[in-house]
């Protein structure tokens, strides 16, 4: 009897459109040269100069050096999302200090120190998927010039500021990627290859 009420109780939800599907999921591993010849250091007080990055990370140019930061930002931004609609302190508070909107479907994570990372209960739709790694400078084939970044440049409110806060002296890549509902989508990025194709498999 409690499995009829269940399956009925079930089967009403999905009529009256009250149930919705779990959120899907994208996960992989981000690759890449860690030391381009500029070490990677926690933000400081010492007494170098420092070229600060959104992440809080920076470059060290002259002082004391401190420990490596060897995490990779990803942001995962709907590409049906209404920008519009943001005010000017959410988009500051996004691209400065890396607080996602509430309203709109964007995510934020870091990898672990192997470049592992995950998002999860994510809508389907298709994102952008930007990954950001400390370094010194874009050296992987100008993201600006590929469909996908030249969208995004075009999406985003304040390029320019993204550009300045967010992307900062990054290595950085855009990519999109098609979220399924109860499903992982897996994609690697190896910055030490640019231009070969990624591999994407859907569990």
């Amino acid at each position: 009897m409690k499995k009829q009420l269940a399956a009925i109780a079930a089967a009403f939800l999905l009529m009256t459109g009250t149930a919705s599907a779990a959120g899907g999921s994208v996960e992989g591993k981000v690759k890449g040269p860690m030391d381009l010849g500029l070490q990677v250091i926690a933000r400081d007080s010492g007494t170098g100069n420092w070229d600060r990055g959104h992440s809080g990370a920076g470059i060290a140019i002259g002082g004391s050096r401190k420990q490596e930061d060897k995490t990779i930002e990803l942001q995962l931004i709907s590409r049906t999302a209404d920008m519009k609609g943001l005010s000017r302190d959410e988009v500051a508070a996004w691209y400065k200090d890396g607080i996602a909107p509430t309203n709109v479907d964007v995510f934020i994570t870091k990898t672990a120190e192997d470049g592992t990372y995950a998002f999860t209960g994510v809508p389907e739709g298709k994102y952008y998927l930007v990954i950001l790694m400390p370094g010194g400078g874009n050296l992987t084939g100008e993201p600006e010039r590929t469909e996908a970044g030249q969208e995004l440049q075009k999406f985003l409110p304040s390029w320019d500021m993204y550009q300045l806060f967010t992307i900062g002296m990054k290595l950085y890549s855009v990519q999109i990627v098609d979220v399924k509902a109860d499903a992982v989508t897996q994609f690697d990025y190896d910055f030490a290859a640019p231009g070969l194709p990624e591999r994407k498999k859907v569990k």
